[in-house]
């Protein structure tokens, strides 16, 4: 896979994305709902806007391995392709490109962006409350945090967790503002859950 910029009206020079903009129209087209249409309806800079957004967001997270610098041969700033990662088979991943899940969790991500021009800046896809019941059953909600940082949650939305999971640093290999560990956690705090009884609808 070759180095891919995208034309943004007003930004000079291009900047570089994970799959570019034809591969990403393919693939995004070939999506069904109001997501898809809702990106596809964009015009190109915005199109590219959203592709660039999603690169980013990748760029944020903590991978495996070390960055090459070289993609195809060719100068990348991107944190891809990787070297030293090798797949759960036991087969090394090629050094030399960037995974075409990275490019499709790029495109998943342009598609979310584009419902949620904000996404980019949500730094934790955990949650605090959790729903137990309802359907004419007693609804109970209650308080447990969970937090990527903690390893409790996902650090990405789940279709792209799905995609380049495989490919994330464990909790504890990275650094998010102190603490980690490896699988999953559980804080003094959610030990002592706040407990109110909703009772659901007559």
């Amino acid at each position: 896979m070759s180095v891919f910029t995208v034309a943004i009206h007003g930004v000079s020079p291009d900047p570089e994305v994970y799959g570019g903009l034809d591969a990403a129209t393919a693939y995004i087209g070939a999506m069904f709902g109001p997501a898809a249409a809702k990106w596809l309806a964009l015009s190109p800079s915005d199109q590219g806007r959203t592709i660039r957004g999603a690169t980013l967001y990748l760029e944020r997270q903590p991978w495996e391995g070390k960055r090459t610098g070289l993609a195809g041969g060719t100068p990348t700033t991107l944190a891809w392709p990787r070297a030293g990662i090798t797949l759960g088979d036991g087969t090394p991943l090629d050094a030399a490109t960037v995974p075409v899940d990275i490019a499709h969790a790029t495109f998943e991500l342009a598609v979310l962006i584009a419902g949620d021009p904000a996404l980019p800046s949500k730094v934790d896809q955990g949650s605090n409350l959790k729903l137990v019941g309802g359907a004419g059953v007693p609804t109970v909600e209650f308080f447990a945090p969970t937090s990527a940082s903690a390893g409790t949650a996902p650090r990405l939305p789940f279709v792209v967790q799905q995609l380049v999971g495989k490919y994330l640093a464990t909790v504890a290999a990275s650094v998010e503002g102190g603490f980690g560990q490896a699988g999953s956690a559980c804080s003094a705090f959610s030990r002592h859950r706040q407990f109110t009884l909703i009772h659901g609808e007559e």
